[in-house]
């Protein structure tokens, strides 16, 4: 292979290393944030779209949460 071949190969090689590297830390992040999201903020607000999109009625929210 000449120089100018490895030159790029070697470019594309460290671009996809990085690419990699950015796609498993956006991984990490991505299973942080649902576990961080998985408590109460999370399911009040999943309730409040679903009653704004029609899937949920006011009755089928206890009580004590309204």
């Amino acid at each position: 292979m000449s120089d100018p071949y490895a030159g790029e190969l070697n470019r594309l090689h460290a671009e996809i290393d990085h690419l990699t590297t950015v796609h498993r830390t956006a991984a990490g992040l991505a299973r942080a944030l649902r576990e961080h999201l998985s408590d109460e903020p999370f399911r009040l607000a999943d309730q409040l779209a679903r009653l704004l999109a029609g899937e949920l009625e006011p009755d089928d929210i206890p009580e004590g949460e309204t």
